[in-house]
């Protein structure tokens, strides 16, 4: 079967794991991302219902999800324990609103080390690039805080691109879809990226030269930027776009109009958000044979007043939580 993206697969000697000679270092993925300007009240059953979508679509088993960790508790195999405990943080339900009410000295202490108020993560205990991940992080809710332009909770995770490839790209874009259908997002994506197992390892030469090549493949920076706010993070494959950027553009016809490659659609989701779709597949794009993704860069020239990054070539956030990395 012929792939529809390159396969990028460097090995090498990890130096904490040195004894285990060499290794896969990094792979390429599909990864996501939903940057939502809320506290975890107003987003747990959107939230929730992602997760729901996720589980149903990838199965928990030995070659994607297994293994877990929650808050300051270590990563370590998804006990029925852990199964039942993530419903359970998922609900709006909280003995306080806002930080300032919590009671509980040592509650109070971990929000403020680890940035956010609920941290959650699903990976694989036994291989860390098998290529499935999920990781929901809520901002932590102050009274003495207006919602803020820059800090955000997030939901973001990574497929197989074996997963796209028995899938279809059909099966994926709608996975995302219902997965999106009840977060209150500012903006999120689904693309091309890698995964690797340390953030510094996508500065390799072998890296760096695959990246510049094909610039439909994002560049992960080891962490996930909570403080995206109302940015858009850079041009990908599904573009999600919500207030107050949607509206700035116009609203969907307006964009429609705007974008002319007959690779591209948009599709509204609601009165207040939309999808936009640059191609069938997930392109990687390759310079070296000319080819610049028009589409992509026709739509970062319509979103560059928004862009986190000036370039249009897709840049995204990390499939690793930038405080706990298992």
């Amino acid at each position: 079967m012929a792939l529809h993206h390159p396969r990028i697969r460097p090995y090498g000697v990890y130096p904490p794991e040195k004894e285990m000679g060499e290794q896969l270092l990094a792979r390429e993925v599909i990864h996501f991302a939903f940057y939502m300007p809320h506290d975890h009240p107003d987003l747990a059953a959107g939230v929730s219902h992602a997760f729901d979508c996720y589980m149903n679509a990838v199965g928990e088993g030995p070659d994607t999800i297994n293994a877990c960790a929650i808050g300051s508790s270590g990563y370590g195999p998804l006990s029925d324990e852990r199964r039942t405990r993530i419903p359970q943080l998922l609900l709006p339900d909280r003995p306080f609103r806002y930080a300032e009410d919590c009671a509980d000295p040592y509650r109070l202490r971990e929000m403020e080390k680890s940035g956010n108020e609920t941290w959650i993560h699903l990976g694989n205990e036994h291989d860390r690039l098998a290529g499935f991940k999920f990781t929901y992080s809520a901002r932590i809710p102050s009274r003495d805080r207006s919602p803020s332009e820059y800090d955000v909770s997030y939901l973001e995770g990574t497929l197989s691109t074996e997963y796209l490839e028995e899938h279809g790209p059909t099966a994926v874009r709608e996975l995302m879809l219902d997965l999106a259908s009840g977060l209150h997002f500012a903006s999120g994506h689904a693309g091309l990226s890698f995964d690797s197992l340390v953030g510094d390892m996508f500065f390799t030469p072998r890296i760096r030269t695959e990246l510049l090549r094909h610039p439909g493949i994002s560049l992960n920076h080891g962490s996930i930027p909570d403080w995206m706010g109302t940015q858009v993070d850079g041009v990908h494959w599904l573009n999600f776009l919500g207030p107050p950027v949607l509206q700035e553009l116009g609203g969907v016809s307006a964009l429609r109009s705007r974008l002319h490659s007959p690779e591209t659609t948009v599709q509204a989701i609601d009165e207040t958000r939309a999808l936009v779709t640059l191609g069938t597949w997930p392109e990687a794009g390759d310079l070296s044979r000319g080819d610049t993704l028009p589409a992509y860069h026709e739509f970062g020239r319509a979103l560059e007043p928004w862009l986190d990054s000036p370039s249009l070539a897709p840049v995204s956030a990390s499939t690793d939580s930038p405080r706990k990395k298992p």
